[in-house]
């Protein structure tokens, strides 16, 4: 038992400078994440249930499993930095910036920057998103965007987007997920065993 563990230490350190990116971009990408969904959680204005005559059905296209099975998600995952560039988009305008304290949305942009830049680390070692897929991401910020405008950009609006964006993000699939996954798959595959 000992030298097995032995082993399977050396064939880990032995491991560590060449898969350190993907560790380092895995725990990056998941504080990042982390940190996004409490920043959104903390940015609530007011209760949700008093804005449901706003609420609207953006067609998410991950959120009902659309993107979430087989192949779709490992190649959904490379479309993560897509998900972020969109959400920054939709809290950058001046209309933003009078939603919420500006320390908050600050800290919520500096929190997709860095998602962004710990993403761009591994975008060498990661096919880019698929056209299909990044075309339905746009197409559900637009649709968000055009939601904004048609309120006035109202505070019942944008409880409504944030509330949307929480969930958007928890749910999309992270190319973390699928590096660690793979990584605990092949070490169970391990003829060491």
């Amino acid at each position: 038992m000992v030298p097995v563990l032995l082993l399977l230490m050396s064939i880990n350190l032995g491991c560590s400078t060449a898969c350190s990116l993907d560790w380092s971009a895995f725990w990056r990408i998941n504080s990042q994440r982390t940190d996004t969904l409490q920043l959104l959680k903390e940015m609530k204005i007011m209760p949700v249930l008093s804005c449901l005559q706003d609420r609207t059905d953006f067609k998410c296209p991950w959120k009902k499993g659309h993107i979430i099975q087989g192949k779709q998600r490992e190649a959904a995952t490379f479309c993560y930095s897509e998900m972020l560039r969109q959400v920054l988009q939709l809290f950058r305008p001046q209309a933003t910036r009078d939603a919420w304290p500006e320390r908050t949305l600050g800290r919520l942009l500096t929190s997709l920057l860095s998602g962004l830049e710990a993403l761009e680390g591994t975008a060498e070692q990661t096919p880019p998103c698929l056209p299909t897929l990044a075309m339905a991401i746009r197409s559900y910020f637009l649709r968000i965007s055009r939601y904004l405008e048609e309120k006035g950009y109202s505070p019942c609006s944008w409880e409504i987007v944030r509330a949307e964006m929480q969930v958007a993000l928890s749910t999309f699939p992270v190319p973390a997920e699928r590096t660690s996954r793979k990584r605990r798959s092949s070490m169970q595959e391990s003829p060491l065993r």
